[in-house]
């Protein structure tokens, strides 16, 4: 089996109740393919970039799955006639972000905030030698301007 990223948008006139029920028929269609629904994220509704099917808005959801490449084909002709579903685009990947990996192997969301803690300290740390480099570069113009003064002198 092979593992896939499924990005797809659902019709802005799926309310919010049904748009759970279309997810879950989408998820339902996977699974009936032999494959198996890794991890799923709801990015909400947001503007699409360019109008599609009379739509300039969309349900958009983030889909990991793992399926055989031979239901590939399947999968979508079965998409192809969903009519909530807007667009779709699935890629093969090499490996799933270790975020969504992370949040496949652990269920409490609690974990995943720690590591966010820690990428805040870093930049912190970077941010400090910065301050100690600009001082040098008025010593450079001052050792530039000593230059230029023995030049001139050189040459009168």
């Amino acid at each position: 089996m092979s593992t896939y990223e499924l990005m797809y948008i659902v019709s802005p006139e799926v309310e919010q109740e049904d748009l759970e029920a279309v997810v879950d028929r989408i998820s339902q269609i996977i699974t009936d393919g032999g494959g198996q629904v890794l991890h799923l994220e709801s990015w909400g509704r947001k503007r699409l970039a360019y109008q599609i099917r009379r739509f300039r808005e969309g349900h958009y959801i983030l889909a990991y799955i793992e399926l055989d490449p031979g239901a590939v084909s399947q999968l979508r002709a079965r998409f192809a006639l969903t009519e909530e579903m807007v667009r779709y685009l699935l890629l093969r990947t090499d490996e799933v972000p270790a975020r969504v990996a992370e949040a496949a192997r652990q269920e409490e969301p609690a974990p995943a905030e720690e590591p966010e803690a820690e990428l805040e300290s870093e930049p912190a740390e970077e941010a400090a030698p910065q301050p100690q480099e600009e001082p040098a570069a008025p010593e450079l113009a001052d050792e530039q301007e000593a230059r230029d003064a023995d030049s001139a002198e050189v040459g009168d």
